[in-house]
């Protein structure tokens, strides 16, 4: 009887443990419109490298002057494409392509960065 309640009672923390996990973790679809494309031509006004992900901070450069906060991979991930902690800097001017936020908030997660010089990162 007691081997069967400690078998529950660790089966029920196994099952609490996993979906807390499970739920911290979310996935593009759930917070970026993943079938629209933005592009923009941009002024960068932060580039954060830190886990979890990566955030770049950008400034349209047209007559709003919108403020956005993209998103990409981890440092690892994006490391594997091209990408370095002193790859943008602001005042950088170059086009983002991303996908924006499903609710409206200035936020998305970024796609592809071009230069000037043409050079592309992709995340």
């Amino acid at each position: 009887m007691r081997n069967r309640v400690l078998s529950i009672l660790a089966g029920v923390v196994g099952l609490l443990l996993f979906s807390t996990s499970a739920l911290a973790h979310h996935g593009a679809a759930s917070l970026y419109d993943v079938h629209k494309e933005t592009t923009m031509k941009v002024t960068i006004t932060e580039f954060v490298w830190i886990n979890p992900h990566v955030e770049v901070g950008i400034a349209s450069v047209d007559d709003t002057r919108a403020h956005w906060l993209l998103e990409l991979g981890s440092p690892p991930n994006i490391s594997n494409r091209g990408w370095t902690s002193k790859s943008l800097k602001p005042g950088d001017v170059v086009t983002v392509t991303f996908n924006p936020g499903l609710r409206g908030a200035p936020v998305g997660r970024l796609l592809k960065v071009v230069f000037p010089d043409g050079k592309e990162l992709k995340s």
